[in-house]
């Protein structure tokens, strides 16, 4: 078997480099995601002689399964790669080039999350070309959907109890190589305001629900949550993304106007906080100004529903975070830094269902989903070499 150090020295940077640039030329849209990522997937895990299974999904799409050591009981990993990525569209690089200027690799899906997956597969690979076995398991899943939820995507499985069973889970979302012990939560809705129409020459006779919906943002703003910090969540976010208001009438003042929010979360901020706090705004606007608020259910083609998440993490000196730490320092020689990710994902699902998860992986959510999407080459290596350090432990 070999040594630790052998290990990591079946690690090449030029093949994880070149592998991530093969993974970012196969078009995987979410919800159009095709066969590429996933025939890519079962030739490189029959290659290695590691057992694999795929569960087709509506279209030509599947969810990857491949399993090394054991497929059952305690001592399990699994290790989460998406393989979908967002659409194309008004993207300023060519989005299946993965060319790399400037040590940067440009590309969509490079930062979010195929350097990742190719820092996994690679992984794997170390531990196959140095005879080592996994003393429990580790299952490499790679889902489709992820970056839109739909009918098949991975809560699916979340709710068929398919990965309760496991010790722990660990994501290569991008969070430039540190290691993030969770995820902020979210509090995502959408505010009807009310007013009276009235012709433009006459507006004093109305009530402008533009206006109002104005003062109901500007208060919002300023709410005692807004205020919050956490050592490594950092502070909430407020972001109102939509609006929608005015009739095709001319020179009326607009008696409805709705805005949608999508706020992220801190531990401090829990929903039930956030939303006692909204009622108050809404109350006292309603007594002091007779501003007319209420919560509603969001326009259908901006979110499906209502939704109120609680940050999710695990404790900084948790076990899981420990070992990670550990395999951190040999694959790379440095301390990593503890921080957590401003997006949801599916670690943060799963530490709600009381499985330790943790997310480290190459790129930047700053740039993820962008025109330009990114990540640093000199990362993905660099992942490969901690998770085959981290995996060479389970």
């Amino acid at each position: 078997m070999a040594t630790h150090d052998t290990l990591l020295k079946f690690i090449d940077d030029n093949e994880v480099i070149q592998l991530a640039q093969t993974l970012v030329g196969i078009p995987s849209i979410t919800h159009h995601e095709g066969p590429g990522m996933l025939n890519f997937l079962k030739n490189w895990f029959k290659d290695l002689g590691i057992p694999y299974r795929d569960i087709p999904c509506s279209g030509d799409r599947g969810h990857f399964f491949a399993e090394f050591g054991a497929t059952e009981g305690p001592g399990r990993f699994l290790f989460n790669g998406h393989q979908d990525t967002k659409p194309v569209e008004g993207m300023t690089v060519d989005p299946f080039a993965a060319e790399i200027i400037d040590g940067r690799m440009y590309g969509r899906g490079a930062c979010d999350m195929k350097g990742a997956i190719a820092g996994f597969l690679c992984a794997f690979k170390a531990l196959v070309r140095g005879g080592v076995t996994p003393k429990g398991g580790i299952t490499f899943y790679s889902d489709i959907e992820e970056e839109y939820s739909g009918p098949d995507s991975f809560m699916t499985f979340v709710e068929q109890g398919m990965f309760d069973n496991y010790e722990a889970l660990i994501s290569g979302e991008p969070t430039k190589m540190e290691i993030h012990i969770g995820n902020k939560g979210g509090y995502t809705t959408a505010f009807e305001v009310s007013g009276k129409k009235a012709h433009s020459g006459v507006a004093h006779l109305g009530r402008n629900a533009i206006h109002h919906a104005a003062r109901f943002v500007s208060e919002y703003l300023e709410l005692p949550y807004s205020k919050e910090r956490s050592p490594y969540f950092g502070e909430p976010t407020i972001n109102f993304e939509k609006i929608e208001a005015g009739a095709w009438l001319s020179a009326t003042v607009p008696d409805r106007c709705i805005i949608c929010l999508d706020s992220r979360l801190i531990p401090e901020t829990p929903p039930e906080d956030v939303l006692e706090q909204v009622a108050a705004l809404i109350s006292r606007l309603e007594k002091e100004e007779g501003i007319h608020v209420r919560e509603v259910d969001p326009p259908s083609d901006w979110r499906p529903r209502r939704g109120y998440q609680e940050a999710a993490a695990i404790e900084p000196d948790h076990p899981l975070t420990l070992r990670m730490i550990d395999a951190y320092r040999k694959g790379s020689g440095e301390e990593p830094k503890l921080s957590a990710l401003p997006g949801a994902t599916f670690a943060g699902v799963m530490i709600r269902r009381n499985l330790p998860s943790l997310i480290c992986g190459p790129g930047s959510i700053e740039q993820a989903h962008t025109e330009d999407e990114w990540v640093e080459v000199a990362q993905l290596p660099k992942a490969a070499r901690i998770y085959t350090a981290l995996m060479a432990e389970m």
